[in-house]
């Protein structure tokens, strides 16, 4: 083999890393347009765009509750110019609240921003082997109460329906019920009470005889879709976990006025692992789709403001949607000149420009040409394939 040729086993490996895919035409252009539609319905409700750095600082990024849920899941490395720790971002959440609390802290409250971008974990969620993902979503800075979860809620399901999502259900609980409701119990008694709710089995915690454990039991007992299950429990309630539960109610009938067909269903004791929730939280789902599509709820950032987020997850949402028609493509030939392909372009045409000196029908056809034009005043003419 000569020197200056090379065999095929040494061109470069194009193999990806688990979890990272190339995106390529026309799937990239398609969730290129359906981001846009997302961004475009968060914008209609006066969510103004901001877009952060996709490295920070690890003590800056990682450092407050919203950074540190994430923490086992974001890469580092090491900045070759400050010799500091920086993390790649797992999700983006937190450098909006660190966005509004520094650089927009003196912008008035309630503070709307959205954004949409890259995020990158090390582990991938169980339903989605994706390990890179486009996060859209919006955050409602200095607000946490009932009207800004339904306003998250509704802008998650509005936004989903433009895109070209349908059969959407939407799931609420309130993940810190458990400790709110438990908080005078032992040690001993929570483990138990912590692992009869993980197993979602009630007859157990009625069956440990004491007063949380039954509550706790009659609220897992009353999840689903059943608001008058839920309602009849309210006198039984009291202080904090009495709001949290009006809370849920009240969304779901500020839901039920706009969409009367939603599912809406409650899972009131629902405990995530490392979520940063402090009040209600949802997740949307949708027909067809493993995991949930978007979610979202009350949190408080790392400078002390209640705050209401949603954040929708592009890959499964881009997934579901059906591949748009290619537009017909005109071929131009170099000797029709770029001026014809310009004029063509301003008229909402799409066109490939012809090379200098290749035969146009030959090169129209590998460029999966519909149309030709030869000259500068001549008509697109259908390309005989």
């Amino acid at each position: 083999m000569s020197a200056d040729k090379k065999s095929s086993t040494d061109a470069p490996s194009a193999l990806l890393p688990a979890g990272l895919q190339d995106v390529l035409y026309p799937q990239a252009q398609d969730d290129a347009k359906a981001s846009e539609i997302i961004m475009d319905c968060l914008a209609s409700f006066g969510y103004e765009r901001v877009q952060p750095p996709l490295v920070e600082f690890e003590d800056s990024l990682l450092s407050d509750r919203l950074g540190a849920a994430l923490s086992d899941k974001t890469f580092r490395l090491l900045d070759p110019l400050s010799h500091k720790m920086m993390a790649l971002r797992a999700d983006m959440t937190a450098q909006i609240a660190r966005i509004s609390g520094s650089r927009l802290a003196h912008m008035p409250r309630p503070l709307r921003l959205s954004y949409c971008g890259a995020v990158m974990r090390v582990v991938p969620d169980v339903l989605n082997p994706e390990r890179q993902m486009v996060q859209a979503g919006a955050e409602l800075i200095g607000s946490a109460d009932a009207l800004a979860s339904a306003e998250m809620i509704g802008l998650g399901v509005r936004a989903l329906n433009k895109a070209g999502i349908s059969g959407l259900t939407i799931d609420i609980g309130v993940p810190h019920l458990f400790d709110v409701i438990a908080q005078d119990c032992d040690a001993g008694l929570l483990d138990k009470m912590a692992d009869a709710l993980r197993l979602r089995d009630s007859d157990a915690l009625y069956a440990l005889s004491d007063d949380a454990a039954t509550m706790l039991a009659k609220l897992l007992d009353a999840s689903g879709q059943s608001r008058d299950d839920i309602t009849q429990l309210l006198p039984q309630l009291s202080g904090k976990a009495r709001d949290m539960v009006e809370t849920v109610l009240h969304v779901q009938s500020v839901l039920k006025e706009i969409w009367p067909d939603l599912p809406v269903t409650f899972d009131l004791l629902d405990r995530r692992d490392g979520d940063y929730h402090q009040g209600l939280h949802f997740a949307i789902f949708s027909d067809g789709l493993r995991g949930e599509i978007a979610r979202g709820g009350a949190y408080q950032t790392g400078y002390g403001e209640d705050a209401t987020g949603l954040s929708i997850y592009m890959e499964r949402v881009l997934r579901a949607l059906p591949q748009t028609e290619k537009s017909p493509k005109i071929y131009v030939a170099a000797t029709a000149g770029l001026a014809t392909a310009m004029a063509l372009v301003e008229r909402g045409r799409h066109v490939v420009m012809g090379s200098l000196n290749a035969d146009p029908d030959t090169e129209a056809r590998t460029q999966n040409c519909d149309y030709i034009i030869y000259k500068a005043d001549d008509m697109p003419a259908p390309l005989s394939k």
